[in-house]
């Protein structure tokens, strides 16, 4: 059923008929649902305050899928540089696109709170998550006042904080489908761009291996981390598509797995590993998925059997996963420096990791985890709030996997879940593929969550009619507009 046909109206989609085991979003038909007043029904929203967010959605306009798409993107930095030159403020052209691409970014937030303030509307519908991302962004903005690059500090608190209240905007004006579905066409397009990269440009995507000084790892470096995109894709393409059997669904996993093989990226290794075994766990109520995940284990049972399995040995060090790739001694000597010399309100994010940790080990160059990088940036005062924020959202994770058994919740667990492993062990949340992940993440899981729970907490009994009855006086209201 669809109310109206222009852009701008809103829709609502309800499953199928009820089957013997609904849960989740699925299981919405089966909830009680009021029947609008005659003035709610004059006033659409209001009469449908009561739906589950999941079946609220309306299109993105193209600017704001536009810029969903470019902050996505980093955007990419499409040169190689030094280290250091970040830390001078050193500008060339690719600094002013992403000078440009952010401001434009945070204008558009700008202009969302505008509007909503001219309208006498609530401008943030604020849970505790988006609190404690905000008490952590306050401390690293602290934090620029001992950077030893203020400027590169501030511009990287900026980013976070338009990352975090665009995610939150996004998901509030047009829905939890179209910013699952963005985020799964921007990690498509930077998989295609780096396979295309790969044969055009092989500079800016292929690196060395352990035991190869020749390019051997497709890492994508200067476009985006192939491991991490390529997960996110893989991810959002099998919990998103329901005919995944046709062409393009099936190439594109197959483009997905083909990088991701490439990548030699042991953590999105572990990810995808996860993400198939909680299928196998959890069962979702996502019928191709599970019979897509049956067929493939079976193939990967053959290759194994047939020893055709490629060894990662070859081309990894395997006794450096003790330490992590010399991870655990960074970490260790970037938090005594830390606790040694501003334990409270840290050196300066982004640049602290950038000054000290070559001190350690000059080839690792940053703190290869968000964890340190907020610590070491921030200091004790943004650590917890962020450690607190990351331990409260994988509850919400746990249970949503351990009860919930619908498309959204599932997709969403699992993607918060990759995004911990990838952020315990490389990347930062300011900008960039991974950045849009977790806020997205941040945004959707406390609204899964409780309208999960609120269902659960509801009597079974419901009438169709009813909602019939509301989606009446719904469409009446909003065709008179």
């Amino acid at each position: 059923m669809i109310f109206g046909r222009s852009p701008r109206t809103w829709k609502i989609r309800w499953p199928p008929a009820p089957q013997h085991h609904l849960a989740g979003a699925d299981a919405v038909c089966k909830q009680n649902v009021s029947v609008p007043t005659r003035s709610e029904a004059a006033n659409p929203r209001s009469s449908l305050r009561g739906f589950n967010p999941l079946l609220l959605w309306k299109r993105p306009t193209f600017t704001a899928a536009t810029v969903f798409l470019l902050i996505l993107s980093g955007p990419p930095r499409l040169r190689i540089r030094e280290a250091e030159a970040s830390l001078r403020g050193d500008v060339d052209w690719v600094v002013l696109l992403h000078i440009v691409v952010w401001a434009f970014a945070g204008l558009w937030v700008l202009c969302q709170i505008g509007m909503r303030f001219h309208a006498k509307r609530p401008l943030l519908r604020i849970r505790w998550p988006q609190i404690l991302g905000f008490a952590m962004i306050c401390g690293l903005a602290v934090s620029i006042t001992v950077s030893d690059a203020p400027a590169l500090t501030a511009f990287k608190v900026y980013q976070m904080l338009v990352s975090m209240l665009f995610t939150q905007i996004f998901l509030e004006r047009f829905g939890i489908r179209p910013t699952l579905k963005l985020l799964l066409w921007g990690s498509t397009l930077l998989c295609i761009a780096i396979a295309v990269c790969a044969f055009l440009a092989p500079d800016m995507v292929w690196t060395a291996s352990d035991f190869n000084p020749e390019p051997s790892r497709l890492f994508g470096e200067l476009i985006a981390q192939t491991g991490i995109v390529s997960v996110f894709a893989m991810i959002l393409l099998l919990t998103s598509v329901r005919k995944i059997w046709r062409a393009l669904p099936l190439s594109l996993f197959s483009l997905f797995l083909v990088l991701l093989g490439l990548s030699l990226m042991r953590t999105a290794y572990v990810a995808i590993l996860i993400f198939f075994l909680l299928i196998l766990l959890k069962r979702p109520n996502i019928k191709p998925l599970l019979r897509f995940t049956y067929l493939l284990c079976g193939f990967v049972f053959l290759l194994g059997v047939y020893h055709r399995l490629p060894n990662v040995s070859e081309y990894r060090d395997p006794q450096t996963i003790s330490t992590l790739s010399d991870r655990t001694g960074l970490w260790h000597y970037l938090a005594d420096v830390t606790f040694r010399q501003s334990p409270w309100f840290g050196l300066g994010y982004y640049s602290a990791s950038r000054v000290y940790a070559p001190e350690y080990n000059p080839g690792l160059g940053t703190a290869h985890s968000m964890f340190l990088e907020v610590l070491a940036g921030g200091g004790i005062i943004s650590f917890v709030p962020f450690l607190v924020l990351c331990i409260g959202l994988s509850i919400y994770a746990a249970r949503l996997l351990l009860s919930a058994k619908d498309r959204f919740s599932f997709a969403v667990s699992t993607l918060f879940i990759a995004t911990l492993l990838f952020g315990a062990m490389a990347d930062e949340i300011d900008s960039g593929p991974f950045a849009m992940g977790f806020w997205c993440a941040v945004a959707i899981l406390p609204r899964l969550y409780e309208s999960y729970w609120r269902r659960a907490s509801r009597s079974p009994e419901s009438s169709t009619s009813d909602f019939l009855t509301l989606a009446g006086h719904s469409e009446q209201a909003l065709s008179s507009q």
